[in-house]
């Protein structure tokens, strides 16, 4: 079962790479278009719940997300109870942009489930969820 893994991880890292060189004229390689992705989808999370929803630690999160910060994509903002947490927000630039990155996602998406009916992609939905990490 060893190769499903080494697959799997092939393909994240297939998928990485095409992303990547898509958005780099927008200077959002280095996946710096999925924290977009996410913000404007959930806008004012904390940069802690961000970190957890693309899987990266806190540390690299932060610093990523200065980065878009810096380059207009993001901004942060305290939060209104609590003036030690930071809450991220997309600028307009990033909402202008997110049609394209919601886009692409969705085309890479479909390329690569089109081998699969909808019974087969369900299959796979609950093959996934159940994997541990």
């Amino acid at each position: 079962m060893f190769d499903v893994i080494r697959e799997i991880g092939a393909i994240t890292r297939k998928t990485q790479m095409r992303s990547n060189a898509e958005f780099r004229d927008l200077g959002l390689d280095n996946n710096g278009f999925i924290y977009i992705i996410r913000i404007c989808e959930a806008p004012g999370m904390f940069i802690a719940a961000l970190a957890d929803s693309v899987q990266i630690d806190r540390t690299t999160a932060f610093r990523t997300v200065k980065k878009l910060v810096a380059a207009s994509w993001l901004v942060l903002e305290p939060d209104s109870e609590d003036k030690r947490l930071r809450r991220v927000f997309p600028t307009t630039k990033a909402k202008e942009i997110y049609p394209r990155l919601h886009a692409f996602e969705q085309a890479s998406s479909d390329e690569l489930l089109k081998n699969l009916n909808s019974n087969e992609r369900e299959q796979l939905r609950q093959l996934i969820g159940r994997l541990s990490y």
